[in-house]
């Protein structure tokens, strides 16, 4: 349907979650054995990805219905490369890289009309000595990649949350704010849609958001993009700056959090 028609006033995802609670659920930290170093950097933290699979169906509802994801073939590619261990033994790796991931959500009205969001698009990469185990890692990894912009895990990726630290998380309010259960039932045109209770005004959201554009790359990190406001760079770098750089100093550890937080703000409904 088109979007003239739609009444965001009272959409609802399939199991009757609003946009702002699925936000609050997809933030919400996982059981502390979800979260495991990366083999070979153990100062960073993997997300177990079946707590992903879990979590999607619980707030966006039964993939295929409530949430799909779709890939051409062209935008898979496969290579091949032969290597020799350290021990002599000679094998094969190979690396699947998937270019091009669309993830889509469906939408439900007071009305009981369905608008289907736009693309979330991500990329994903993976390799391994069984060619199949490659594409799926790929895939698993572009998943997580689109979520991501979802705020998927938000605290671990703002390095708040880690494998170090998820028994004792939530500890002194850092935990975010969860809604412990969805709307069961669609309002009516009508009727108020309601709030969650902890979302600023427009005027505290807009403050945020202009100073976190306005935040200058500190000249002391040495990047190419020094100097420059966060408002300047592309979404990629902001991205990458977000989920991506690794924290080596306090000033690219204030970058880190700067940049997560305006992704996190522009992901905020209006």
């Amino acid at each position: 349907m088109s979007h003239e028609e739609f009444d965001y006033t009272t959409a609802r995802l399939v199991t009757g979650y609003t946009l702002p609670q699925a936000i609050a659920e997809l933030q919400k930290p996982l059981p502390a054995s979800a979260y495991k170093p990366v083999p070979g950097a153990s100062d960073l933290t993997d997300i177990d990805p079946a707590y992903l699979t879990e979590v999607a169906t619980q707030v966006f509802g039964p993939i295929g219905f409530g949430w799909w994801y779709d890939f051409q073939p062209a935008d898979l590619t496969i290579s091949a490369e032969a290597r020799t261990a350290k021990s002599g033994r000679e094998y094969t790796v190979f690396t699947a890289s998937l270019h091009k991931l669309i993830v889509r959500y469906r939408l439900l009205d007071a009305s009981g009309h369905t608008l289907i969001s736009e693309p979330i698009t991500a990329t994903g990469g993976n390799e391994n000595e069984v060619e199949s185990y490659a594409v799926r890692g790929a895939l698993t990894n572009a998943l997580g990649a689109a979520f991501a912009k979802l705020t998927w895990q938000l605290p671990v990726y703002k390095g708040q949350l880690s494998h170090r630290n998820a028994a004792t998380f939530g500890a002194n309010g850092k935990r975010p704010t969860v809604l412990s259960k969805p709307i069961t039932s669609v309002a009516k045109a009508s009727e108020p849609v309601p709030q969650p209770t902890d979302v600023r005004d427009s005027n505290g959201h807009d403050a945020d958001l202009e100073a976190l554009l306005n935040y200058v790359i500190p000249p002391a990190l040495q990047s190419k993009h020094a100097g420059k406001k966060l408002s300047e760079v592309s979404a990629q770098v902001l991205e990458w700056y977000a989920t991506k750089m690794a924290v080596t100093t306090p000033e690219s550890q204030v970058l880190k959090d700067k940049a997560a937080a305006l992704l996190a703000l522009q992901l905020q409904p209006a």
